[in-house]
């Protein structure tokens, strides 16, 4: 690639970034920084000409909808964000200096506990989730409270984060913010030990789930997308399957395939989600 060539000319920055073109500046730096969080090499483990392509077309992505946004939207052209910039600088976009490790993750987290982009989280998570009206029993996939845990950053499943989540849901419903009718926030409340530890052993065994669906994927070359991966394995709930999808590109270093399943190994793992549902 020449000095003033342009690294991905053809890459749609919406697609890359997974938000829609309406989409505000908040939400496309929110955005970004999940990704960039949960691809970069560093932190993946992977240091494959795939994960660090997929890392710099997010980098890139969000270079071009933070700096010549209306250029791309008036004209869908990449190239044309750039006209006849000399683009041997950009090289800079692609810093893989950036580390991200246990010390950076831990302060981005303390960075963001507290903030106003955690609270937007927590209340677009929320309201997202939101039921007219108490449903008859509790379904964790289903459940406002039980999903913040897959939806927050840096919110994991330890009586620590368990313990801030439940302050700041209150806190939250004290001010009026978001509502609890569907008494998400109490039952959690009330049956906090049981049910994180419930989740705890759940995500554990999503984390094992995902390492042996991806020793089966590995066994076989011919690769689909995401998209056609989340066709062939039929899963109601949209989130315990992004959840396990988010799991398997972590162990793949950020990897945007995956192999193919014959029908055999497709009922087996199937089985295998309805029976964790269980």
């Amino acid at each position: 690639m020449s000095s003033n060539a342009i690294p991905f000319p053809d890459i749609d920055p919406y697609e890359v970034l997974g938000i829609a073109k309406n989409e505000t500046e908040q939400g496309i730096r929110k955005s970004y920084r999940k990704l960039m969080l949960r691809h970069h090499p560093d932190k993946s483990g992977s240091q494959s000409r795939e994960a660090k392509e997929l890392f710099h077309k997010i980098q890139f992505s969000y270079e071009i909808l933070t700096n010549f946004k209306d250029t791309y939207d008036k004209t869908g052209s990449i190239e044309a964000c750039f006209g006849s910039s000399d683009l041997a600088g950009w090289r800079d976009l692609f810093d893989m200096d950036v580390t991200i490790n246990k010390d950076t993750i831990a302060e981005d987290k303390k960075k963001y506990r507290g903030s106003e982009d955690e609270t937007e989280d927590i209340i677009d998570s929320w309201n997202a989730n939101a039921y007219e009206k108490r449903p008859k029993r509790y379904v964790p996939d289903e459940d406002q409270f039980t999903l913040l845990f897959e939806e927050i950053p840096h919110l994991e499943a330890t009586e620590e984060d368990e313990k801030h989540i439940l302050e700041r849901v209150g806190q939250l419903i004290g001010q009026g913010l978001i509502e609890d009718a569907a008494g998400s926030f109490e039952h959690w409340k009330l049956n906090r030990k049981k049910l994180l530890k419930r989740l705890q052993k759940r995500f554990e065994a999503e984390r094992s789930q995902a390492e042996a669906v991806l020793r089966t994927m590995e066994k076989n070359k011919n690769l689909h997308s995401d998209a056609e991966l989340r066709q062939l394995i039929q899963k109601k709930n949209k989130n315990s399957w992004d959840s396990l999808i988010l799991k398997l590109e972590k162990k793949a270093g950020g990897a945007r395939t995956h192999a193919d399943l014959d029908d055999e190994e497709f009922e087996k793992i199937q089985k295998s989600l309805k029976k964790r549902r269980k």
